[in-house]
């Protein structure tokens, strides 16, 4: 308690760096190309370590250029005067390049107070009612940081915020390019951001009549066949190399960071002649995505003690249902405390929820209220607990209840476990989901939280 206090009486703009930094750093941290590092070289990955893919940067209409290997994305960042679009083919690296720039930007925000403060924002989570892109950043800046909406709208005002916004890809399809002019009337607007960065696959940008206007786009490249086998032979993954260097659709998939990575973590499941014997691009991947979760389902956590480890079919059951929450809700984030009174499925479990509700609040204000009594020796207090009570049922829950009650009625339901922040972290530490914030997580891509839906 004295912890939460002691953030809650900080300066917003100290607090929410700390949140973002805290944020960065869990999202590197899982990244598979540190789990490939370490759980098959017996190594840790050094900080900072070189992208093993290349990168193309174009800037207005001078033609573009390779960036050289161990130049930082921040460069990019300081020669387009802060506005960029980073663009590149699903599990190109796009996340991990907008991470390696968040935490340059984070670390320069900390030493010097005048410059403003980098953000990392979901597009998925835009939808044309939210309105303005300006009037999102406020809402998802209260929703996620509890930073209040004055405090956001006077950052904005003051150019004092820096948004990195990642995923356009995972805004609907027909709204991407809706999407795209809300962005371009965001930077030409009342605002004016003196820095903006987005993130986008290719592909879904290239389908989009319009444009961003902003300074330069980075292109990430899919990596070569000698950055693969280079990758792989690093990783003492030889045989892997040598079972697909002959095979064109699983090599041009090993051509992403991120299938690379998970083809090294799932080897040992991957049945490769079956494999092989697959045609379509999309089951190849959705094959590896499933080795990939089998393999990481195995062995033991530490929020699990031998003999009481999770069965593979909870873990399954349990992210399956979370993810196709999140599908439907367009988030790519659950946060334990604002967890939606949408995810409950059945009229019954919505009447639990009321029920369990109006309850507790009642019983709340009663007991308070017999405090009172025996304390002051008056019946008043007892009167007015009771008064209070009834008034409560008709009042929105306190969040601290609806959380408790939305929990309960989800586990009773076999929905989630009792002690969901355990199971999550644990899933965590299986690199199939990543701690965020303090009760924020989000699956490690965006691709295994559609898979994930999908079983």
């Amino acid at each position: 308690m004295p912890r939460f206090i002691s953030l809650k009486l900080q300066p917003p703009r100290d607090r929410l760096l700390k949140d973002v930094k805290r944020e960065v750093q869990a999202s590197r941290s899982h990244s598979l190309h540190n789990a490939v590092l370490s759980n098959l070289s017996q190594e840790a990955a050094p900080p900072g370590v070189s992208r093993c893919w290349d990168v193309d940067v174009k800037v207005g209409n001078r033609p573009s250029f390779q960036l050289p290997p161990k130049a930082s994305i921040a460069k990019v960042f300081d020669r387009t005067n802060g506005k960029l679009v980073i663009l590149g083919a699903i599990g190109a690296g796009k996340t991990t390049t907008l991470l390696e720039l968040a935490m340059v930007l984070v670390s320069r925000a900390q030493k010097d107070p005048s410059l403003p403060l980098p953000v990392l924002f979901e597009l998925g989570s835009w939808k044309e009612q939210s309105g303005a892109i300006a009037d999102w950043l406020i809402a998802q800046l209260k929703f996620k940081y509890d930073i209040p909406a004055a405090v956001g709208k006077k950052w904005l005002t003051e150019q004092k915020l820096l948004p990195l916004l990642d995923g356009l890809d995972e805004v609907e399809t027909h709204r991407q390019d809706s999407c795209i002019q809300a962005i371009n009337q965001f930077i030409e607007g009342e605002f004016k951001p003196k820095y903006l960065v987005v993130c986008s696959s290719f592909e879904a940008y290239k389908n989009c009549p319009n444009r961003f206007r902003l300074q330069a786009a980075i292109l990430l490249k899919p990596l070569t066949e000698t950055q693969v086998e280079n990758y792989l032979l690093a990783a003492r993954s030889r045989e892997l190399w040598y079972s697909i260097e002959q095979e064109p659709e699983l090599l041009r998939l090993a051509k992403a960071p991120l299938f690379v990575s998970m083809m090294a973590l799932a080897y040992e499941d991957i049945l490769i002649e079956s494999w092989k014997r697959i045609t379509s691009p999309e089951e190849q991947r959705k094959y590896l995505l499933t080795a990939y979760i089998r393999r990481q389902m195995t062995g033991e956590v530490k929020q699990y003690p031998r003999g009481k480890e999770l069965r593979s079919e909870q873990i399954r059951h349990w992210l399956g249902w979370l993810a196709r929450k999140m599908e439907q809700e367009g988030s790519q984030e659950v946060l334990l405390d604002k967890m939606p009174s949408s995810w409950l499925q059945t009229s019954e479990e919505r009447r639990k929820y009321q029920f369990g509700v109006k309850l507790v609040g009642g019983l709340i204000w009663v007991i308070l209220g017999l405090i009172f009594t025996l304390v002051s020796g008056s019946i008043f207090g007892l009167i007015a607990g009771a008064v209070a009570a009834v008034i409560s049922a008709l009042l929105p829950p306190i969040p601290a209840i609806h959380s408790f009650i939305l929990r309960l009625v989800l586990c009773s339901s076999g929905h989630i476990p009792w002690d969901y922040r355990r199971f999550l972290d644990a899933a965590g530490d299986r690199l199939l989901m990543h701690k965020t914030g303090d009760r924020r997580y989000r699956f490690i891509h965006d691709l295994l939280q559609k898979h994930f839906a999908e079983i």
